[in-house]
């Protein structure tokens, strides 16, 4: 058997494929695992997640005061785990045997007294297996005839460059300039090489590719490729996200060249996570909804969305809206309870069982649901997903075995980072008729005509020394060498020159300008040959030619077709759209839909004929819409419960207050108890109990005796009905009644709107009540305590709006909002639909003389304040 190896080789091999028998090229992992077939050495295979559990078991067995990781070790006992288990296996690949002969640094004493253990329990690392291999080639011989090394010796780790010396391994030449020497390409070859500096002549063999966007350059790069044909030699290199070349591949019709890209964000993978997060005391609704709308879930999505809804509008567990969703649900109330309302466990500890048996659950859901998939790249990540759970269960299960009966919420989240690494991304397939490609610029092993680099960006280098000289020498005299920071930069140059001193005719560098670093060839060519041809597509793009650094057109330096697009401006506003049917009435109005059909018909028509909304389940309910909702809530059990809250002392209602507002904010408001919201969560209680007083002594002023919160009303109202719910309906004790609006902000803008006889939420309210004669309208502003009204009749310490003119009635205003309907009815039934927006208005948009002023024209600071729902006047 005759194998080319290098440490490129388990990625993508851009070298032509050749068809005879018994040729293989292969990497680290295919290397290993060949030898030891041959060997008859059996690998043991183990979860990273289980290794990473059985070090953190031996590290808590050798923990003791005087230990170097012992006070990290309390805090974060998984982390230490697992850096510390990076660092035995860095030191067996370079030469360690598990222990040291001599006295040495405390922290290496250390780590040698975990290995004792270690040795023993975990499985052989990496360097350990190799050790194992050249023992058995000492007695026995494998397969490979000729082994050629396709890496510069000295860049191997210590264990693999004696495996490559006991298998007689050849060393290829390394890459020399192949370019002319006359060419710009040539010439960069020799400041590599030779650090020959010369200026350049742009003869299109050295060409600089920048732009913004990945995606710009990825579609150019395609749009190339496709342009050039089979004809050319070329192999294109994509040294990260090689994923969005390859879709840019797919879209320019070409076959998808393979790049690989692992991803943490599977569906599939993100289940166990999500689920694992609900144990968690206190509940975080937006895991809470992520789980409820994520697109894998082990409950029906006709649970889900009910769910999801009621948790969107009312962050938490247990409040009405979540009550009125499980009264909905016939069936599955036992797989609610334990997916989406667990028992929860403060973040310092959680039974492992607990978190034990979610994971099995997990992997038993996920292994079902195979059988009802198709598609083999399905099948595989939901495969490896039911894997990832097991294994963390099997991580959990050696810890409850080591004596540990509760982990921590930062141990718990470490363990499942550990056993849901990236999963391959299913859409990431090599296609027959590829373009060669490489993964890594060290595969680049033979001369080609062109190489196209795309994404020059920084290599991701740690040259922070983590051991201090004193153990570095104590590490040298053990046998592991450990490469220095020269040793990692000279094998990180080695690798990105070889595509470079490989390609023959033309190098194309592909450079996002968003980097923060540059890319050590981008940094020479930059400061050492000036006159570099460059091509800013971004400008080529949009101007329709590229001008380069000197002045000529850049683009022609390319073979990238341009063709000009003919001009299309975008459509002007319309202030009229013109259907071509009439638009029916509904049967059911509300102040929502008549406020849409008045000042924004083209909204109204979108909503409720078109049914275009947004989505409920968006997002979690947050800021001046949530406490506004907790306001109401608040008082509408505090009426609920209180029926003689007239009587009640001060002390009682602060009892009250302080059972109620917890358990409220728990069920209805549950993002107030996130961590850093305690300042939000403080000043919303603090507003509310505030609040609450300040309401109770305006009732008082104005003698209530009743209180009617959150009153449905209703009406007829033309061919159908007008409903909704009064927020108060207050009775005084000489029968007089009033109407209040409770709103979390926005006083300014409340009160322009009465002063301006704009308040039609008050009059379509004030109808709805006017059987028994028309109530007093007012808004109470929750933040300010403030109630604002036309006038002073039933609140005497109300804050009323100042105009010049009288203040138009609620019935006034009514008699207003019908007329302003009967306009827009007429208009509906014509098809025309006013977009009262944008446009300015013609003589249509003029409404008749005795019905509302429609024209919006806001305010833009005081809007600013009605739309945030903030106070003004704070």
């Amino acid at each position: 058997m005759h194998v080319r190896f290098g440490g490129a080789g388990d990625g993508l091999d851009p070298v032509s494929a050749r068809t005879a028998v018994g040729e293989i090229s292969v990497g680290f992992r295919g290397l290993l695992g060949l030898v030891e077939s041959d060997l008859g050495l059996a690998a043991a295979a183990l979860h990273p997640s289980e290794e990473v559990a059985l070090y953190r078991e031996c590290l808590a067995e050798c923990d003791d005061l005087g230990r170097f990781y012992h006070a990290s070790f309390e805090v974060d006992p998984v982390g230490v785990a697992r850096v510390l288990l990076d660092w035995r296996q860095a030191w067996y690949l370079h030469g360690w045997d598990g222990a040291f002969s001599t006295p040495v640094a405390p922290r290496l004493m250390d780590m040698a007294a975990v290995e004792a253990l270690a040795g023993e329990r975990l499985p052989p690392c990496v360097g350990q297996r190799l050790r194992r291999v050249l023992e058995r080639l000492a007695v026995q011989r494998t397969q490979i005839e000729t082994l050629t090394l396709l890496d510069h010796p000295g860049d191997l780790p210590l264990m693999w460059r004696q495996l490559a010396e006991r298998l007689h391994a050849k060393p290829v030449a390394q890459a020399v300039p192949s370019a002319s020497p006359q060419s710009d390409l040539g010439k960069l070859q020799a400041l590599l090489t030779r650090d020959e500096a010369a200026e350049l002549q742009q003869d299109g063999s050295l060409i600089v590719l920048r732009s913004l966007s990945r995606d710009l350059t990825a579609q150019a790069v395609a749009e190339l490729v496709r342009g050039e044909g089979e004809a050319a030699r070329t192999v294109v290199v994509a040294s990260r996200d090689g994923i969005v070349l390859d879709n840019a591949f797919e879209r320019a019709g070409l076959p998808r060249a393979g790049f690989q890209h692992y991803s943490p964000f599977r569906a599939a993978s993100q289940v166990l996570k999500l689920a694992l997060a609900l144990v968690w005391a206190p509940l975080d609704p937006h895991r809470l909804l992520q789980f409820l709308i994520h697109p894998v879930s082990p409950l029906k999505w006709a649970i889900r969305a009910q769910l999801a809804e009621a948790v969107a509008g009312q962050p938490g567990i247990g409040g009405p809206a979540w009550r009125k969703a499980l009264a909905n649900i016939e069936s599955g109330h036992e797989d609610i309870a334990f997916w989406a309302t667990p028992p929860r466990f403060p973040t310092d500890g959680a039974p492992v069982e607990v978190l034990r048996e979610r994971a099995l659950r997990c992997a038993s859901w996920l292994g079902a649901r195979v059988k009802h998939l198709e598609g083999d790249e399905a099948l595989a990540v939901h495969r490896a997903a039911a894997a990832q759970a097991r294994a963390f269960a099997a991580a959990i299960e050696r810890l409850a075995q080591a004596g540990c009966e509760r982990i921590s919420k930062i141990e718990a989240d470490r363990l499942v980072d550990e056993a849901t690494r990236s999963l391959p991304d299913d859409s990431a397939f090599a296609e027959a008729g590829h373009v060669p490609a490489a993964s890594d610029p060290n595969g680049v092993t033979a001369a080609v005509d062109q190489v196209i680099w795309w994404d020059l960006a920084a290599p991701r280098l740690d040259l922070t020394p983590t051991f201090s000289p004193v153990e570095q020498r104590d590490l040298a005299n053990a046998g592991v060498e450990l490469p220095g920071p020269k040793a990692q930069v000279d094998a990180a140059t080695r690798a990105w020159q070889r595509p470079v001193l490989n390609c023959r005719q033309r190098l194309l560098l592909v450079v996002h300008d968003e980097d923060e670093a540059r890319h050590p060839l981008w940094a020479r060519i930059a400061e050492q040959l000036p006159g570099c041809q460059q091509v800013h597509l971004d400008e080529a793009l949009l101007h329709g030619e590229g001008v380069g650094d000197s002045g000529k057109s850049a683009i022609d330096a390319l073979p990238l077709a341009l063709p000009q697009l003919p001009r299309k401006p975008l459509p002007g506003m319309r202030r009229w759209w013109h259907l071509d049917q009439a638009l029916p009435s509904r049967e059911a109005e509300s102040y929502s839909s008549l406020s849409k059909a008045y000042y924004h018909p083209h909204e109204w028509v979108l909503n409720y004929h078109a049914s275009l909304r947004g989505s409920r389940i968006a997002g979690v309910a947050d800021g001046p819409l949530l406490f506004g909702s907790l306001a109401h809530r608040l008082f509408e059990r505090f009426f609920g419960e209180n029926a003689r809250w007239q009587s009640l002392p001060e002390e009682a209602i602060r009892s009250w207050l302080e059972d109620t507002l917890g358990k409220l904010i728990e069920k209805e408001g549950a993002v107030l108890l996130e961590v850093g919201r305690g300042v939000d969560r403080q000043r919303v209680v603090t507003t509310l109990e505030r609040s609450l007083f300040q309401l109770l002594e305006h009732l008082r002023q104005a003698n209530v005796e009743t209180v009617q919160p959150e009153q449905p009303v209703e009406q007829p109202f033309g061919k159908g009905k007008l409903h909704g719910h009064v927020d108060l309906l207050l009775h005084a004790k000489d029968g007089s009644r009033a109407v209040l609006d409770a709103k979390w902000g926005s006083e300014p803008f409340r009160r322009r709107e009465i002063e301006q006889g704009k308040h039609l939420q008050l009059a379509i309210y004030g109808y709805l009540l006017s059987e028994d004669g028309w109530p007093s309208p007012g808004y109470y502003i929750v933040t300010a305590g403030n109630v604002l009204a036309p006038a002073a009749d039933f609140f005497p310490s109300a804050r009323v709006a100042n105009s010049a003119q009288r203040v138009a009635s609620a019935e006034t205003i009514w008699r207003k909002s019908l007329a302003t309907r009967e306009w827009r009815l007429e208009q509906f039934r014509q098809g025309l639909v006013e977009v009262n927006a944008g446009a300015e208005p013609d003589a249509d948009s003029e409404p008749p003389p005795d019905a509302l002023e429609t024209r919006v024209e806001p305010d833009r600071f005081d809007d600013f304040f009605w739309l945030t729902g903030l106070d003004a006047s704070q």
